[in-house]
């Protein structure tokens, strides 16, 4: 029992992993954009895709960050 709080810390990153690829394959990927209605339209929804990828991505590793931060501090008070 000593290790459950380190295998719940996997289980909830690897959820959140998950979650965020399940996100950028079905939700962005097959994501549209029209604009000016001809062949811009391609890199416009291109430009934005990546930057909603790359910003989810950010956003992952600052929580996944924070997320190991409070385990460590709750494991090291605790010893």
């Amino acid at each position: 029992m000593r290790l459950f709080g380190l295998f719940m810390l996997i289980f909830v990153m690897w959820i959140m992993i998950l979650m965020v690829s399940y996100f950028l394959i079905f939700i962005i990927g097959p994501l549209h954009i029209n604009v000016f209605y001809n062949s811009t339209d391609r890199i416009i929804s291109s430009i934005i895709k990546a930057s909603l990828a790359i910003g989810l991505v950010v956003v992952l590793i600052l929580l996944l960050g924070t997320l190991k931060t409070k385990y460590l501090q709750k494991t090291l008070k605790r010893n």
